[in-house]
């Protein structure tokens, strides 16, 4: 089979693409060779070496500080060839601002127009035989986190190398080319793109947050760049020209197309077979049970007609939410895709997933960006001078840092065109005390990720910058928790960064040793 494939120019055997397919990758057959960033980097990242196992896991590579246990390891992974040359492979498709030019993840669904060695190297994405959208296996997205592993060790080590400005430089090219992600067609991907860049936003003031309290050798000359790559409008990075991705809707429109008769009702010769493959992507051994299941709901299916127009409902539903922000009255309707009667429309049920999450990790993300070169431009305030302090006001920063202050994503208050900045304030300094007291720090509780509560009491020696958070209201940071699921009375803290704080905290405690 292998050299079959080869004969026929590494595509596989009973794996051609139909229409639908070639519709899903059509923006990415229109995509100039010399703008590819995948013919690049995936052959890069397929020449690195194994990740160690400390640092397997995203999160842990960021979280593991220089000279902890694992930590020798690790460094010595990321200094070798493979994994540089994977980092200037890295750099090469980010530099470019112009949205036109630059550079786009554009390896195509399937094998086929895919080299093969990335085929044999599982870099690429998997649809099965015949090839469908709707179970697509994104194989290449392993490789790419083992990339994101790398720029989180990578980072850490420049900055405790005494470069944290090139730490910072590298974690902002990782942020292009997550937002390169986001455009992707299909959901798993922009889901990934965005919650992966958002990751590497908050690492961008963990390095920043980290040297200010000690060595202090961020290139103040260098933070213009680099507050002006992070700029979230009008940019490369500007996520209001994200668009829904509509290579999903395409996949739904293929299981119909496969499991129905035009102008009829359900082919039972394809319903249960095409179901039960797409519900047991992951595990092969369950085919022949859910077949049986499938089939004994088969006479309950809509028609053709009813299928398809349910199908337009819900996705338009979906396309308009996208256009809005999330304080928006429409989010209080419940949704069509809610609504949908599982059952009845299992097609639509099994070949369109649930992309609400969307909405809100771009909101995320945006904040994420906001946040970034809003704290770095009060970094940058801050370093002028050696007994400067911090801005008494965050519009101090105007027009030195940043031309004008991004307003926070998550303040819902923009009657005639008001651009409600981010909240900022010093504790002891700026918080209401009793003047015959003694100064105490202003406490904060932070949920971090994976539920843990931190009591962080805060000094003079750090400012304190957060959006409003999910709940849209103002709390004044004494409570945080950087999540979009609602939670009321919770800010989205920015500064310090949870990931720094959480890692002192584990350190204190001994967790990290």
């Amino acid at each position: 089979m292998v050299v079959l494939a080869a004969m026929l120019g590494g595509v596989l055997p009973g794996a051609h693409a139909d229409e639908f397919v070639n519709r899903a990758n059509a923006p990415y057959a229109s995509l100039p060779a010399a703008r590819r960033s995948d013919t690049l980097l995936l052959p890069a990242i397929a020449l690195m070496d194994p990740t160690p196992a400390g640092v397997r896991q995203v999160y842990a590579a960021a979280m593991l500080p220089a000279g902890k246990s694992g930590w020798s390891e690790a460094e010595a992974w990321a200094q070798a060839k493979p994994q540089q040359d994977v980092l200037k492979v890295l750099a090469t498709i980010t530099k470019e601002p112009n949205i036109r030019d630059a550079y786009a993840f554009g390896q195509p669904y399937g094998v086929e127009g895919v080299d093969f060695a990335l085929v044999q190297k599982r870099l690429y994405t998997e649809l099965g035989d015949p090839p469908t959208l709707a179970g697509a296996q994104f194989f290449y997205l392993k490789g790419l986190e083992a990339l994101e592993s790398l720029v989180q060790v990578e980072a850490t080590r420049l900055a405790a190398a005494g470069n944290p400005s090139d730490a910072i430089d590298v974690l902002i090219n990782w942020v292009f080319f997550c937002r390169q992600m986001a455009d992707r067609e299909l959901f798993t991907e922009a889901d990934w793109g965005l919650r992966s860049m958002a990751m590497a936003l908050e690492r961008v003031r963990d390095v920043a947050y980290n040297d200010l309290r000690g060595p202090k050798a961020l290139v103040v000359d260098r933070l213009h760049g680099q507050i002006d790559r992070l700029k979230i409008e009008g940019s490369y990075l500007d996520l209001d020209r994200m668009t829904f991705p509509q290579g999903n809707k395409v996949a739904a429109e293929q299981v119909i197309a496969r499991v129905y008769i035009p102008r009829n009702g359900i082919d039972e010769r394809t319903f249960a077979p095409t179901l039960s493959r797409l519900g047991t992507t992951e595990f092969p051994l369950r085919l022949f049970s859910e077949t049986g299941r499938w089939r004994t709901i088969g006479d309950q299916q809509a028609n053709w007609f009813d299928a398809t127009e349910k199908l337009a409902g819900v996705w338009e539903d979906q396309v308009q939410r996208w256009g809005v922000r999330m304080w928006d009255r429409r989010f209080a309707v419940v949704s069509e895709q809610s609504k949908l009667d599982r059952t009845k429309f299992a097609a639509i049920d099994v070949g369109l997933p649930d992309m609400s999450v969307l909405y809100f990790r771009r909101m995320v993300a945006r904040t994420e960006a906001v946040g970034s070169q809003t704290a770095l431009a009060v970094v940058g305030w801050t370093r002028l001078g050696a007994t400067r302090g911090y801005p008494t006001t965050i519009s101090a920063v105007r027009p030195q840092w940043v031309k004008e202050l991004m307003p926070d994503p998550f303040n819902p208050n923009r009657e005639f065109g008001a651009r409600p900045p981010l909240e900022y304030f010093v504790p002891i300094r700026d918080t209401p005390r009793n003047e015959r007291e003694t100064p105490q720090p202003y406490p904060i509780e932070v949920v971090t990720p994976d539920g843990r509560v931190l009591n962080v009491p805060l000094k003079d020696d750090s400012f304190v910058l957060y959006s409003w958070g999910s709940d849209n209201g103002k709390s004044f940071a004494r409570r945080t928790q950087n999540t979009y699921v609602k939670v009321e009375n919770a800010d989205y803290l920015i500064w310090p960064p949870v990931i720094s704080l959480e890692r002192d905290t584990r350190l204190l405690l001994g967790e990290i040793k």
